[in-house]
């Protein structure tokens, strides 16, 4: 996206390279990742700049110039293109000074919460919070909104050429199964929602702490990448590119992406979320451990969350906004849109993302087997 984020839940921000020593001062990064990964040393912040890491076009223009007029600060913003390297670049020695905001997927806030790379909220400088969907902030998410707030949240799902592929049977399958894939495709390039969608695909919980079952989905997709039919990873957005490119017939994306290619092309392209089931994400706004700006930082995150703020974003988006007064200033056509507020029939489907513990580590060592082979 272009101002914008994955996802997801599914943020750039801007690295500062102190010392690689600082980095032992720190918990190690997850297995198979190497802390400076992508990483680039940031310029210094400036005095009335905000930093904002964020998925590439997760964010509208208007949004970012509404707060620049509102506080007479800069925004900057830095891109990342899945949740891996957002963690690779905010554990970064010293990265964590340089950034002011981050949006990143809700499932990994605990574990940056544990490595000390987000600090608390002021609730009192985020008056707005009290615009929340109440599922988004009460004590079952985030111990109440002490460290993250909810930004979109949206599912995923295969977006797809109907004119080449007309009666696509809406499982995993066709992308999965070799017996049955149905067109060149591209996975997504996201950790947790893709191995999550493969575990629905084999009938397992999508939050599953069992390592048999995690390698399981990650043997699916090592099989996978060996098909003439998959050309490889993607972020949503790249992903999504190709699909209307007409480089490839299917892919796996976030569903917001899916919407805004289809409301241009609506004869060509659809979206299905599989019959096995899926995953449900949500991507929260916080605040780096020493941001160097943290009261812009808050007022930023007050911004969003405002009705017109919050509607103007998912409005952009198309994804689904848990800020209640802004649900109600979005118009009728996105408010009972199915493809991003999912039926109950669809829902029941869907899993939350939840925090693994020292499950998590398994995720990541299988994840970075199947990128690496």
């Amino acid at each position: 996206m272009q101002y914008r984020r994955r996802p997801l839940v599914l943020v750039s921000v801007l690295l500062g390279a102190l010392s690689l020593m600082a980095c032992s001062k720190k918990d190690p990064p997850p297995a198979g990742q190497d802390p400076g990964a992508g990483a680039k040393p940031a310029a210094p912040a400036e005095v009335g700049e905000l930093n904002l890491l964020i998925f590439p076009d997760y964010i509208d223009e208007k949004i970012v110039k509404d707060f620049e007029v509102l506080t007479k600060a800069q925004v900057r913003l830095t891109r990342y293109d899945s949740t891996e390297e957002m963690e690779s670049k905010l554990a970064y020695a010293g990265a964590e000074s340089q950034y002011d905001v981050v949006i990143m997927a809700s499932q990994i806030l605990p574990r940056m919460v544990r490595r000390g790379l987000v600090k608390p909220l002021e609730h009192a400088q985020i008056p707005n919070l009290k615009n929340l969907e109440p599922r988004f902030s009460g004590a079952g998410f985030d111990d109440g909104n002490k460290h993250g707030v909810p930004y979109q949240w949206g599912t995923v799902g295969i977006v797809y050429n109907k004119k080449k592929l007309p009666n696509l049977d809406p499982s995993w399958s066709v992308l999965l199964d070799p017996k049955k894939v149905a067109g060149t495709f591209v996975l997504l390039d996201e950790q947790r929602d893709m191995l999550g969608s493969v575990l629905k695909y084999k009938g397992f919980s999508s939050n599953t702490t069992n390592a048999s079952e995690i390698r399981e989905a990650g043997s699916v997709l090592k099989d996978v990448k060996k098909q003439p039919k998959c050309l490889g990873f993607k972020g949503g957005v790249g992903a999504m590119e190709d699909v209307r490119a007409g480089s490839v017939d299917m892919a796996v994306v976030w569903n917001g992406d899916a919407q805004k290619a289809i409301q241009a092309e609506k004869d060509r392209l659809a979206f299905v979320i599989p019959k096995e089931g899926s995953v449900i994400w949500v991507d929260v706004m916080t605040i780096a451990a020493k941001a160097p700006h943290p009261e812009l930082a808050h007022k930023f995150i007050n911004h969003v969350l405002t009705p017109e703020g919050g509607a103007q974003l998912s409005l952009y988006t198309k994804y689904a906004s848990p800020n209640a007064a802004a649900q109600g200033k979005l118009p009728p056509e996105d408010r009972t849109n199915t493809l991003i507020y999912p039926t109950k029939e669809v829902s029941d489907r869907l899993e939350h993302h939840r925090d693994l513990g020292e499950a998590a580590k398994v995720f990541d060592e299988v994840w970075t087997e199947v990128k690496s082979q």
